[in-house]
């Protein structure tokens, strides 16, 4: 039995939930606005979306660690 790692830091929890909440809203936008044709509106929430996405490669903290119990196991048949 190993005791598991406390996290470094918890308000990243809470932070990666924003930016998840922040991408789910803006791709909800994009799609309302486009519907009612406001392209504009739709286009620049779809860019926003788009660099959103690419958040975790800039911050890469931004991406849920693996566990290390995970990585050290093997896979189960």
């Amino acid at each position: 039995m190993s005791i598991p790692a406390a996290d470094p830091a918890p308000g990243l929890k809470l932070l990666r939930f924003g930016v998840r909440l922040l991408r789910v809203s803006a791709s909800t936008v994009a799609v309302v606005a486009l519907l009612r044709q406001q392209w504009l509106a739709g286009g620049l929430f779809s860019l926003a979306w788009l660099l959103i996405l690419g958040a975790p490669l800039v911050f890469p903290q931004l991406e849920p660690a693996a566990s290390p119990a995970a990585e050290t196991e093997p896979p189960a048949r």
